[in-house]
């Protein structure tokens, strides 16, 4: 009976949400986007835990939460000497427990408000770590183990983190919503955030690349294929495995077209023709793979983002919400930036147009 206890302890909280953001593609915005609607959802609800879970190992979504440009690096490089990042854990992992847990994994994450102030009071981290590329090859050395069920608990590392934070009573016992950021790259580290997550953002850009990026990442997670082509044996590797361990595949929720703003006439033809093979896929998608998605209702699956332009890099090198940017001049690296107060508005309309179907 006692094992039993401890093997439900062990499973994650169905009904928390779980956001893989992730496109097969750089460059497409997904750190913004992950940083803003984790920030303004945590802020909008104020009665939830929100986490961020830094996948990539470039680590940018936690300088920011961790106070922006100089300071957020600083206090990164803290939490790195300390092992308390992802990629610390999973070392961790494999130098002691390969297959087990640690038993302290809810202490990988940091409360955003005792680092940085300007968080809300309800926003937590799990710092990011440039040491993820290393950690590829731990996790495929845990993975290769001739132990019954190796690949899956190689795989289940981000899942033991999520579920130890979700069970601990110290932490709350409210409900918690999680954003994982992750690296365009589909590393092993990328296949956690797979596992671990229970839908999927999509953000894109409207050129062919992103729609690349759209279709590999159907491809590799479901092994379905957007255009009917004969299937890469090595693009369906993750999903037969996942399949042979009975792992459940995250549903597509969203797919969140960022930076929808351009001028020249020329480039707006090309823009909107690749806009609309977007939300052509996306409604094929729905069309012949409706299990794919999340079953709730939702007017429009593909949602627009304008530029952040120069708020992006004040967001950045103030390390603030974008619902707490005001109007006026910011200096970055001593040189006057001037926040507009119609950008402001637009950018977090959209925003929070995202934030309300989550």
């Amino acid at each position: 009976m006692k094992s039993e206890l401890a093997e439900v302890a062990n499973d994650m909280v169905d009904t928390n949400k779980k956001y893989l953001i992730w496109n097969n593609k750089g460059g497409v915005g997904k750190t913004f986007l992950t940083y803003n609607l984790a920030v303004e959802y945590a802020i909008a609800h104020s009665d939830e835990d929100v986490v961020v879970i830094d996948a990539c190992p470039q680590s940018n979504v936690s300088e920011i939460i961790l106070g922006g440009n100089g300071v957020g690096e600083e206090n990164l490089n803290n939490l790195r000497d300390r092992n308390t990042t992802i990629a610390g854990y999973i070392k961790e992992r494999f130098s002691n427990s390969p297959l087990a847990r640690l038993g302290n994994e809810s202490s990988y994450f940091v409360k955003a408000h005792s680092v940085n102030p300007k968080m809300p009071n309800n926003l937590y981290l799990l710092p990011g770590d440039v040491d993820l590329d290393i950690c590829s090859r731990l996790i495929a050395h845990i993975g290769s183990s001739p132990v019954k069920e190796a690949w899956k608990k190689s795989r289940s590392l981000l899942i033991d983190l999520i579920a130890s934070f979700e069970a601990d009573k110290t932490i709350s016992e409210r409900p918690k919503t999680f954003f994982i950021d992750c690296n365009l790259s589909f590393a092993s580290y990328t296949e956690l955030g797979v596992v671990a997550s229970n839908r999927v953002i999509i953000p894109c850009t409207a050129d062919a690349a992103s729609i690349r990026g759209i279709k590999n990442l159907v491809k590799l997670i479901y092994g379905v294929s957007i255009d009917s082509t004969e299937q890469d044996e090595m693009f369906l590797d993750f999903n037969k495995e996942a399949k042979q361990s009975k792992i459940e595949f995250p549903k597509l929720h969203l797919f969140v077209q960022n930076r929808s703003r351009t001028n020249e006439s020329d480039a707006a033809k090309a823009f909107k023709s690749h806009a609309e093979e977007i939300k052509r896929i996306t409604s094929e998608l729905l069309k012949t793979h409706p299990h794919l998605f999340t079953d709730e209702s939702i007017d429009d699956r593909v949602k627009h983002v304008k530029d952040g332009n120069t708020l992006a890099a004040i967001i950045n090198h103030e390390g603030c919400p974008l619902s707490n940017l005001q109007h006026k001049s910011y200096t970055i690296y001593g040189m006057a930036t001037q926040a507009n107060k119609a950008q402001i508005d637009a950018l977090e309309a959209d925003v929070n147009g995202v934030v309300s179907c989550i």
